[in-house]
């Protein structure tokens, strides 16, 4: 993925898609736990892109790119969320629209619905996205402590949802 990055970064515009093709799915199931209209997240992840295109330049480790897109991304849904505070946590339209969905993704999905905004991306980058507590903490710009602490606190909050079930 850093040789695709140094690409970008030297105006390669097929580098640069074939890294957004890479994030696509991750970007998508990112910003489905922050908002729930297909529309919106559509929006977020398209200010996404066309900021990280215009910025990719300003990044100085590309290694650390995927960390850099999912902040941008998960700014743009903020955005988005502040001018439209549209977001239901009971939407009863949770689903996960790719090809390859398969029940897991949608069984987390439905899981977590009644959680928190925070919540639910915290989890969404912890368990589907396999971030480290460290990166979340880097992209949500929240202290490392702070995220295991959500973290426990969130899956609490579930197995009391759920009758004392065990959820990761």
């Amino acid at each position: 993925m850093e040789e695709l990055v140094e690409k970008a970064k030297n105006k390669d515009n097929e580098a640069f898609d074939k890294l957004i093709l890479m994030m696509e799915k991750e970007m998508y199931l990112i910003s489905k736990a922050r908002l729930h209209s297909e529309d919106d997240i559509a929006d977020a992840m398209q200010e996404t892109i066309l900021k990280a295109y215009k910025h990719i330049h300003k990044l100085r480790d590309n290694s650390l790119f995927k960390t850099w897109i999912i902040r941008i991304l998960i700014n743009e849904c903020n955005n988005i969320y502040k001018k439209r505070n549209t977001i239901s946590l009971d939407d009863n339209n949770m689903e996960i629209k790719d090809e390859n969905n398969d029940n897991d993704k949608l069984s987390f999905y439905i899981l977590i619905k009644n959680l928190t905004e925070e919540e639910r991306t915290i989890l969404t980058l912890y368990y589907y996205s396999k971030y480290t507590t460290k990166e979340i903490s880097n992209i949500l710009k929240i202290k490392e402590n702070t995220i295991k602490s959500k973290i426990i606190r969130a899956k609490n909050k579930l197995r009391n949802e759920h009758g004392g079930e065990k959820n990761g």
